[in-house]
């Protein structure tokens, strides 16, 4: 069975089609390369410009600069936990509302549907939301910054939509076996819902990994702060150097221009995430595909 058309308009449409991808994917690496370069670059090439793609005279006194900071180990571990809980919690609340919604008899499947895609449209706001976590006496705890988002509207309609695509008859056979929702859920639905997990534990991890203006809202205590707040902090610590004088004394002091370590902060906080990307990547090509189907 022929299956592609090698005639002159796919031919045309290859051709365009590469260029596109070729001319994207230059954009999306540029920003990159260069950050990279800029942060373990001669930092008088980087007062004058020069770093483009290419690292000019390696200096790596950025890296050392940040790492030597007592607390960045502790906001290193702080960002794992968010992540590892904050994720874990995110799939397992969003997996216990959605499979409900994604069986025909449920008798509150309608109202509950409902009050999702109200939810998905109408917020409360940053202040009731400030509010809520006072009186729940949740500041200075991980709970603050990972329950508000443990539970979307957008995750539960992908993972209600996934879980009717399963044939009803495996679970009708299980209630034949004796089993109750929770063991058809966790023993059944959740195994044949691989794709839509990694899918979005990657987007949840990302999230938790880039976080910052939660924790810098509820998490007063500074020993609780995550890795992008207390580079935050460390990169808005440089404004003190903008006058001429200020960034020459800098610069004589550490050897370094301040645009070296905004740049190493960069790549030390998306480093690490971008590591997930392989080993999530087969899973997160078919998981993208969920719901493009039918809504």
């Amino acid at each position: 069975m022929k299956v592609y058309n090698e005639g002159l308009g796919s031919k045309v449409f290859d051709i365009i089609n590469y260029t596109i991808m070729i001319v994207l994917c230059i954009v999306m690496l540029y920003p990159l390369l260069n950050t990279f370069a800029v942060s373990i670059s001669d930092p008088s090439l980087v007062g004058q410009g020069k770093i483009t793609f290419f690292p000019q005279g390696f200096d790596f006194h950025s890296y050392q600069y940040i790492f030597q900071d007592k607390n960045i180990l502790n906001a290193y571990k702080n960002t794992l936990v968010f992540l590892v809980v904050g994720t874990s919690l995110q799939l397992l609340l969003t997996s216990l509302f959605s499979y409900p919604l994604a069986i025909g008899d449920f008798v509150f499947r309608k109202p509950l549907a409902i009050f999702v895609v109200i939810m998905m449209v109408f917020q409360g706001g940053l202040i009731p939301h400030f509010l809520l976590i006072r009186d729940l006496h949740l500041f200075n705890t991980i709970w603050a910054v990972v329950l508000p988002v443990s539970m979307t509207a957008f995750n539960i309609i992908i993972f209600r939509t996934f879980f009717q695509d399963v044939p009803k008859e495996l679970r009708e056979s299980a209630y034949l076996d004796g089993a109750n929702d929770f063991s058809i859920l966790f023993r059944i639905y959740v195994p044949l819902s691989k794709p839509l997990l990694a899918t979005f534990a990657l987007f949840g991890a990302v999230m938790f990994w880039n976080m910052w203006f939660e924790p810098m809202i509820f998490l007063n205590n500074e020993s609780s702060h995550p890795i992008q707040l207390l580079l935050r902090r460390m990169t808005i610590e440089l404004n003190d150097y903008t006058d001429v004088g200020g960034l020459q004394r800098f610069i004589d002091t550490y050897n370094l221009n301040p645009k070296n370590i905004r740049m190493a902060a960069i790549m030390v906080t998306i480093l690490p995430i971008l590591f997930i990307y392989p080993l999530l990547q087969r899973h997160f090509v078919s998981g993208m595909m969920i719901g493009s189907v039918k809504g």
